[in-house]
């Protein structure tokens, strides 16, 4: 039995090519030093991995990582990890998933499972009740990720098994392919998919019958999961307008604000905001509510179109990210067409964020004569032309034509098509940009060009800038509020619990009930400094691995149309966020990171500190 509560002591490793499993205990250091899920899997992604390792080869790796809260009766712990190399950014990436797979893979018995190898012909991994096979999956090759999951399910006889898997897109290496969990769960930045399309593995299925989570303090759990309860209940956000509105609320709050990404950033007004608002799901489309595990919140909807064109289609969503991208950032006001366009990538096994910018691109490509309908194949790819959307959703995941050329990216994408394109590529460090404002929230000015992902919006917050708590169109303090919002989000995604639960525990730092739940299930007795510490340790992993890989203080920076062109309309009319303005934020971030200011990489006296001498090593900093 394991020292700590939480875990199962367990990392299961596949070895695809050979069809050969290992089970190997979990180091007793690993849970105080890293906690579990992003921690663990930064660790070992950096020590397992070579530099420079091509993300699509059969030596890379993928990690699937849980939290000591997976699998306890704590609510919003449902989520499961993948770390791995991203062939979109070449750099260091990890993607969660919600649902029940984190909380299954615990109940299987094992902490994590590490993916190695290529398997010589489409396998899935099946782990029943704690004892894995590798079974053939040719006849689920080019099925999408539904008929994949009904098709293992009808083969086991269990509709309660829990199915991760790709589509077409992964399986043809689109770089921002993603993983479906459970038909409606993504795990879907950096490019995972496609990671799993070049192993040759098209799912991971789960079913966990006699495992239980063993928690250190049952009674002080209890404690906290009744306490968390009865705080979800009393927040009208959560209580009220999750179930009411989920993610999508957010188009009337950025729109009000100015900052909603509309036509590829062009501007970050959208006249149509009040079409595809979270009001304007809930009347047209959806009809009921879904939850994850053991998660009381129930911010996803299942909807069903009623009529026009998509009229009979159900599927679960839209989350506000997907509203952004295949809408108001594509000039698309028509909430069933949104509805449509992520339903297909959902099918597909497309990440909806990378893929609308990548369409949004397009369009002011074509629209600026960088692209023509002999570049398109006849389709006019102006804002608003829904139609094209959908079209090009199917031709990215087929690499069909000029789909073949977003496939890959929207960075590649502007290298190839060249003549000034790289002003209208919105990504960094070749991740395509979230929904939230780079311009419009000073935090975010700093926290996408530093982000270890890339244009991702899940490490640095801008909730507590949204809420007032901080000015945000001021850049004084934004360094260190980026270091205090990091240190938690790493906490968040290796303890593991889903971003709804921020408001709740704390955004901003770290805060008691860290320590309070982390002890309670563990037996730990770590104190917020403790907690830092891992924090800082993690995200400085994370770091020291992209430097690994070549990347530097150079790529601390965002697309020149937001350090160049102030937002032109709008209640943020005239935010810009300049060359100046993010260097003089850099070096502080540095400085108080412990940095060196010219490289923007980690010090040997750092890393020392925080334990990490062999990275230290690895990087030969001195």
């Amino acid at each position: 039995m394991p020292r700590y509560g939480g875990y199962c002591g367990k990392i299961l490793r596949v070895d695809l090519a050979n069809g050969t499993f290992r089970v190997q205990e979990l180091d007793e250091r690993w849970p105080k030093d890293l906690i579990g899920g992003n921690g663990l899997g930064a660790s070992l992604l950096f020590a397992e991995t070579p530099p420079r390792l091509d993300p699509l080869s059969p030596e890379s790796k993928v990690y699937l990582v849980t939290g000591p809260l997976n699998g306890t009766p704590l609510p919003v712990g449902s989520k499961l990890g993948f770390i791995f190399k991203s062939p979109l950014t070449d750099g260091f990436m990890d993607s969660y998933a919600g649902g029940f797979l984190g909380a299954e893979l615990k109940f299987c018995g094992f902490d994590a499972v590490v993916l190695e190898g290529r398997a010589p012909h489409p396998v899935y991994l099946w782990i029943d009740d704690g004892k894995p096979s590798l079974l053939d999956a040719r006849h689920l090759w080019g099925k999408d990720t539904y008929e994949t999951c009904r098709q293992i399910w009808e083969d086991h006889g269990d509709p309660m098994i829990r199915v991760a898997a790709i589509g077409p897109a992964g399986e043809n290496l689109v770089r921002y392919a993603c993983v479906m969990a459970e038909g409606c769960h993504a795990a879907g930045r950096g490019g995972l998919g496609a990671v799993w399309g070049a192993k040759n593995l098209k799912a991971v299925a789960l079913r966990g019958v006699s495992g239980a989570v063993r928690v250190a303090d049952p009674a002080a759990v209890k404690r906290l999961a009744d306490e968390i309860y009865q705080a979800i209940r009393k927040d009208p956000s959560l209580w009220d307008g999750m179930p009411r509105y989920g993610t999508v609320s957010a188009v009337n709050s950025n729109q009000a604000s100015g900052i909603l990404g509309t036509r590829n950033w062009q501007t970050e007004v959208f006249e149509e905001a009040d079409k595809i608002n979270g009001e304007a799901f809930r009347r047209q489309v959806w009809e009921r509510n879904l939850a994850c595990f053991a998660c009381p919140i129930r911010c996803l909807h299942f909807g069903r179109v009623k009529q026009g064109e998509y009229q009979g289609l159900e599927t679960v969503g839209p989350q506000y990210e997907t509203v952004y991208a295949l809408g108001s950032l594509c000039g698309n006001g028509d909430p069933a067409a949104i509805l449509a366009a992520g339903d297909l990538c959902n099918r597909l096994g497309l990440d909806t964020i990378s893929a609308g910018v990548c369409i949004a691109f397009a369009m002011e490509c074509y629209e600026r004569g960088l692209l023509t309908e002999s570049d398109t194949q006849g389709l006019e790819l102006r804002f608003g032309n829904r139609s094209a959307i959908i079209e090009l959703v199917q031709r990215i995941a087929y690499r069909d034509g000029i789909g073949g050329l977003l496939a890959e990216g929207v960075k590649r994408a502007a290298e190839s098509v060249g003549r000034g394109a790289d002003r209208f590529a919105i990504h960094v460090k070749g991740l395509e940009l979230a929904g939230h404002s780079v311009r419009g929230y000073k935090g975010l000015t700093l926290g996408y060009a530093t982000s270890n992902r890339g244009g991702s919006h899940q490490d640095m917050r801008h909730l507590p800038e949204r809420a007032g708590q901080f000015d945000r169109r001021s850049t004084a303090g934004k360094a260190q509020l980026n270091i205090d919002i990091t240190a938690t989000t790493a906490l968040r995604d290796s303890y593991i619990y889903c971003a709804m639960f921020e408001g709740l525990v704390g955004r901003v730092g770290v805060q008691q009930l860290h320590a309070d739940l982390i002890n309670a299930v563990t037996g730990m007795a770590l104190s917020r400094q403790d907690l830092f510490t891992v924090a800082e340790r993690i995200w400085n992993l994370e770091r020291a691995f992209n430097v690994r890989e070549g990347k530097s203080r150079a790529d601390d920076t965002l697309p020149r149309r937001f350090l160049e062109e102030p937002i032109p309309d709008g209640p943020s009319q005239g935010m810009v966020s300049s060359e100046e303005e993010l260097a003089g934020m850099l070096e502080e971030y540095y400085r108080l990171r412990g940095w060196d200011p010219t490289t923007g990489i980690p010090t040997r006296d750092k890393l020392d500190a925080l334990g990490l001498s062999w990275v230290a090593d690895a990087l030969g900093v001195r």
